[in-house]
């Protein structure tokens, strides 16, 4: 393939991603095969709304190598690896789309599906959890896409992986396995005997304006599940690793006192306000809307999690170590 063409390919991949609201910011990568010894991929940490031909980066399929500064996505070998093993796959995108990031974190080894999707078949595979952008992820998704008789598995804690035969073949898969994975849990939700759950809306104008002297963004989060959480729950440990390494080891629930609060987001860009809702901070709205997005998200994956069993987070010291490599790394690189 053209070089030029599949890096617009990619551009515009990247752009459906976000424009589709299947990820946001930097979440997720996408490449797109040249030939037998080359593909092109996104690179690491940049907005894909913003992304140029000169930053998408050429990598050799064999040893993985790339020329010049601007650094691939951390999930190179993963590309590389499908374009070794599968010589009909030519178009790659990894997502951290919201319902098959949530069944990502609930501790099953598969999905049975009702009903048979052509790229899925009637049955999605997940992948052993490793951290991302290690070789043992790209090593456990390759072994479960192995086992797949579809075009998408789960990335344990993490989000799916999506391959076709072109552009068009591959968006058809993540399509199809957004819709796949929210069917599958509103029928398990159907199915659960789990008491429906009053939700109160408590005015939040007060907190807002007594934050106004404070830098950054300020948003609330009132979705239905984290209004929940802000009524019964303690604290929210990371499910999904971008929690981790976004918010942190953990985001706590508080009163309604400003002292709490301030004294909360110190530790953590995100803070549950009992009864009301979540309080998400960025030093931009962009930076506060992803921070309230993967709130969110987890925040759906923890009681996703409740409906097959105990929910079970990562690890702590995982948690601890996604979150100084994002501060001290990733997020510098979407700043240069």
């Amino acid at each position: 393939m053209d070089t030029i063409y599949a890096k617009e390919l990619v551009i515009k991949a990247g752009l459906e991603l976000v424009n589709s609201g299947l990820i946001s910011r930097t979440w997720g990568n996408v490449s797109c095969r040249l030939d037998d010894h080359y593909f092109v991929v996104t690179p690491s940490g940049m907005d894909y709304k913003k992304l140029t031909h000169e930053e998408i980066v050429q990598v050799k399929i064999d040893d993985e190598s790339y020329s010049g500064k601007i650094k691939p996505s951390s999930e190179k070998s993963m590309h590389a690896s499908v374009y070794r093993l599968f010589p009909n796959i030519n178009f790659v995108i990894h997502t951290h789309q919201m319902y098959a990031s949530i069944l990502s974190a609930v501790g099953l080894d598969s999905i049975d599906l009702d009903t048979e999707y052509k790229k899925l078949g009637k049955k999605i595979i997940c992948a052993k959890y490793a951290l991302s952008g290690t070789k043992a992820i790209s090593n456990y998704a390759i072994e479960a896409l192995q086992q797949s008789k579809g075009n998408a598995i789960l990335l344990r804690n993490h989000g799916a992986l999506c391959v076709g035969e072109d552009y068009v073949d591959a968006f058809r898969t993540v399509y199809q396995l957004e819709e796949a994975c929210e069917n599958f849990l509103l029928d398990k939700k159907t199915e659960s005997s789990e008491e429906e759950f009053e939700i109160k809306i408590i005015d939040d104008s007060e907190i807002l304006q007594s934050l106004y002297p404070y830098d950054g963004c300020f948003l609330f989060n009132k979705s239905p599940e984290v209004i929940r959480f802000s009524q019964t729950e303690k604290e929210l440990r990371p499910f999904l690793d971008d929690f981790a390494q976004i918010v942190g080891s953990k985001a706590v629930t508080v009163d309604k006192d400003i002292n709490q609060i301030v004294k909360a987001l110190k530790s953590s860009p995100a803070v549950f306000i009992k009864n009301i809702g979540a309080l998400c901070w960025g030093k931009d709205k962009d930076e506060a809307l992803a921070v309230n997005m993967i709130t969110e998200k987890n925040c759906k994956s923890f009681f996703a999690a409740k409906l097959f069993g105990k929910p079970k987070p990562i690890n702590p010291i995982e948690c601890r170590y996604m979150r100084v490599n994002y501060v001290k790394r990733y997020s510098k690189l979407a700043e240069t």
